[in-house]
C-alpha cells in the first residue's frame, strides 16, 4: 500500500533490503552517486519541527489533557510532539511506544518480525534519542498481539483503518502499559496497511477476542451423523462458516471421518460453552489455535 500511494505520487520507487535500515544505507550510497538531495524520514530538525505541529494542535484543543501515548520508531514523531508539549503543557505526562520485537529505545537488543513495521528502526537517531531520553517520562513495548487487538478494536468501533505502527499507542493504553487515571491521547499515527495483511490481521485478532472458533472432531462416516453435528452446532448459536472432511492419510477408525468446523462465535465464553456442549453429547473436541 505504502509503495503503490508513493508511485501514485510520480515518485520512481526502488525496492532495497528487508527493513528501514538496509533500505537508509542503500539511499544514503544512491545520493553519492546521483546528486540526489536526501530527506532523513527523522534524524533532521527541519522534520521534527515539522512533526512537531501536531503537539501544538493537542495543546491547543485539548484543554485538560494529562497523556499522550506516542509510538517510536526513529523518534521523529516523538521528539517533535514531545518538545512541543514539554514547553506548552509541561504537566503532560509523555508515554512513548515501541514494538517489543524492534525496542532499541526501551532496552529491547532483539530486532525480530513485527506488523509494526513503520516503527521497527534498529538504530534511532542520535539527536532524537537524546530528545527522548529528555523528554519523555516513559518507554514501553506492546506485543504483535497486542497491536493486533488495537487493529481490530479501532475498524470494529471507530471504522478506523490504522497500520501497526500507529496502533501501537492504543495498544500499549488497552493493555494497562499507561498509569494514571486522567484524559488519555493516544496518536493514530499512520493508516498504509497492505489489504492482505490487514486481512490476516482481522482474522487473527477475531480469533484471540474467541470470534471465530476452529475445532476438529470425529464422526460416524454414514447417512445423517453430520447433520446431527451441525444441528448441535446451530442449537449452541454458532455461525457455520465452512466444513471440511478428512478421511485419506489419516490414522482413523474404519467407519469414522474427521471433520474440522469453521464457526463464528460471540465471545471466548460462547467458544468455551460449545466445546462444552460438543463434549457432552459424546464428540472428541480438539480446538485449533
Amino acid at each position: 500500500a505504502k509503495v503503490d500511494a508513493t508511485r501514485n505520487y510520480g515518485a520512481a520507487v526502488e525496492l532495497v533490503g528487508a527493513g528501514f535500515d538496509e533500505a537508509h544505507t542503500a539511499a544514503l550510497e544512491r545520493m553519492e552517486t546521483t546528486g540526489a538531495t536526501f530527506v532523513h524520514p527523522f534524524e533532521d530538525e527541519r522534520v521534527i519541527a515539522g512533526q512537531g505541529t501536531i503537539g501544538l494542535e493537542l495543546a491547543e484543543q485539548l484543554p485538560e489533557l494529562g497523556t499522550v501515548v506516542i509510538p517510536i520508531g526513529g523518534g521523529g514523531l516523538a521528539a517533535g510532539i514531545s518538545i512541543a508539549l514539554r514547553e506548552l503543557r509541561p504537566e503532560v505526562q509523555l508515554i512513548g511506544v515501541q514494538a517489543a520485537a524492534c525496542s532499541p529505545l526501551a532496552g529491547g537488543t532483539e530486532h525480530r518480525f513485527t506488523i509494526a513495521e513503520g516503527i521497527a528502526v534498529k538504530q534511532p537517531g542520535e539527536l532524537t534519542s537524546a530528545i527522548l531520553h529528555e523528554k519523555l517520562d516513559d518507554i514501553v513495548t506492546v506485543t504483535d498481539d497486542q497491536i493486533s487487538h488495537a487493529i481490530v478494536l479501532l475498524l470494529e468501533r471507530t471504522k478506523l483503518i490504522v497500520e501497526g505502527a500507529g496502533a501501537a499507542s492504543l495498544a500499549a493504553l488497552l493493555s494497562g502499559k499507561v498509569p494514571g487515571d486522567d484524559e488519555v491521547c493516544v496518536v493514530l499515527s499512520g493508516g498504509n496497511i497492505d489489504p492482505t495483511l490487514l486481512i490476516q490481521i482481522m482474522r487473527h485478532g477475531l480469533t484471540l477476542e474467541g470470534r471465530y472458533l476452529v475445532v476438529r472432531t470425529r464422526i460416524g462416516d454414514r447417512p445423517g451423523e453430520l447433520i446431527k453435528l451441525l444441528e448441535l452446532v446451530a442449537e449452541e448459536r454458532a455461525n457455520v462458516i465452512s466444513v471440511e472432511h478428512h478421511r485419506e492419510g489419516m490414522a482413523l477408525p474404519v467407519g469414522e471421518t474427521e471433520v474440522e468446523l469453521t464457526l463464528g462465535t460471540r465471545d471466548v465464553e460462547h467458544c468455551d460453552a460449545l466445546l462444552a456442549a460438543l463434549a457432552r453429547h459424546g464428540y472428541p473436541v480438539e480446538p485449533i489455535t
